[in-house]
């Protein structure tokens, strides 16, 4: 099965928000590992459908704004975006940063990573608390760790196209 990329028509057979070409350049571009240059097509595409699946379920209900369409299958493109410095980005755009990320997962599961495993030892949780107005939830493991895995960079790339944990959006 070939790679459906969306190209911000809101596609609804869409599964990747980036192709391999574009993949490919980006990875060499940004010290691609020997396991993506070596990597075959239909495994980049893999790679890539698994980043974009990560993208969308890791920030489901945190991206600014709305889908263009309801039947679109990916949660981007995205209507009423507005990045950092306060500028709409148009509603068939594919920001860069989204793209960004897609390549830097999909890398990520070419060397190996499953990106969203299942947990196998799960934390146990020292301490919990939450708060209504405004929300909040907190989570202390023992030995303060988190069992969910972290991308510092990705959060990063994303960081303009989702919402502010201590903002409010209203539509």
């Amino acid at each position: 099965m070939s790679l459906t990329v969306e190209d911000g028509t809101g596609k609804t057979d869409a599964d990747s928000y980036l192709s391999v070409a574009d993949a490919d350049t980006y990875n060499t571009s940004h010290s691609a590992s020997a396991a993506w240059i070596a990597a075959v097509e239909a495994t980049k595409e893999k790679a890539l459908r698994l980043a974009t699946q990560y993208l969308d379920v890791r920030y489901d209900g945190r991206w600014k704004s709305y889908r263009t369409n309801e039947t679109q299958a990916l949660a981007w493109p995205r209507a009423y975006a507005i990045d950092e410095d306060g500028y709409y980005w148009d509603s068939d755009q594919m920001p860069q940063r989204l793209e960004d990320a897609t390549a830097e997962l999909a890398l990520r599961v070419v060397g190996g990573d499953t990106l969203l495993s299942d947990i196998t030892k799960p934390g146990t949780i020292k301490s919990q608390s939450v708060t209504v107005g405004p929300i909040q939830k907190s989570i202390t493991y023992v030995g303060g760790y988190t069992q969910v895995k972290g991308y510092p960079l990705i959060d990063g790339l994303v960081k303009p196209l989702v919402k502010s944990s201590s903002s409010l959006e209203r539509g």
